[in-house]
């Protein structure tokens, strides 16, 4: 899976999402647990990794989103 650094997030944000690891094909974790959040790239419909930081801010909107409603 290709890794997204805050440096590549920031060119195209629009480009890459969180989606739910529940999700077919969405991948596991090593462990081969479901992860509650996984990253998708809408250019190239892959599932990748991001870095610590850019998941924590997308999780963080994820759920600021959720209290909105």
């Amino acid at each position: 899976m290709n890794k997204v650094t805050a440096e590549i997030y920031q060119l195209h944000p629009d480009r890459y999402i969180l989606v739910s690891g529940q999700e077919e094909g969405a991948p596991t974790c090593p462990y081969e647990n479901v992860q509650q959040w996984v990253g998708y790239d809408t250019l190239t419909k892959e599932y990748i990794r991001f870095t610590k930081s850019v998941y924590k801010k997308l999780v963080e909107e994820m759920e600021n989103k959720k209290i909105k409603i």
